[in-house]
């Protein structure tokens, strides 16, 4: 799972290490999203007990990652995988559905979380939940992504056999 997040394997690494290795790349993939689409970051910051407090871009990523993993859910759901049992996340109800939908967040979430942090910083009065659920719900359906999912889900449970 890690060498699919990280986009290589990293030998001898124990878990902490990784979820080290991983923070480092995701606050920089944040930080280039957010240039590209031109939004402010400021970091990843919101209140729990207060989510609408945070600033637009906080929002979004909020918003987003419900949807996210809301078709992570489908996926496990599909493949008949058990959702508590994770690999990254391991004390969560939904582990395995977080796990999943963290493969897709720099590809998926992020992009359309400022891109909705984007317009609704433009318009006046607007929905910051209503317009990153849309977002989110274009992107997933012009990236395929839950079919890729369940593939993804495949590929983990039962690998291609390695060519001689």
């Amino acid at each position: 799972m890690y060498a699919w997040r990280l986009g290589e394997v990293l030998p001898n690494r124990d878990i902490a290490a990784l979820r080290g290795v991983e923070g480092a790349r995701m606050r920089e993939t944040y930080r280039l999203v957010a240039q590209t689409v031109g939004i402010e970051w400021h970091g990843r910051r919101y209140d729990r007990s207060n989510p609408a407090k945070a600033d637009l871009a906080n929002q979004a990523l909020n918003h987003a990652s419900s949807a996210v993993e809301a078709a992570a859910a489908i996926a496990v759901a599909a493949t008949a995988t058990i959702p508590q049992l994770g690999f990254i996340h391991e004390d969560a109800s939904q582990a395995f559905v977080l796990d999943i939908s963290d493969l897709f967040r720099d590809t998926v979430l992020i992009p359309a979380a400022f891109r909705a942090a984007k317009r609704a910083s433009r318009q006046r009065l607007a929905n910051i939940e209503r317009l990153t659920r849309r977002e989110v719900g274009d992107t997933l359906s012009q990236q395929s992504t839950i079919p890729r999912m369940i593939q993804k889900i495949k590929d983990l449970f039962d690998p291609a056999p390695e060519e001689d």
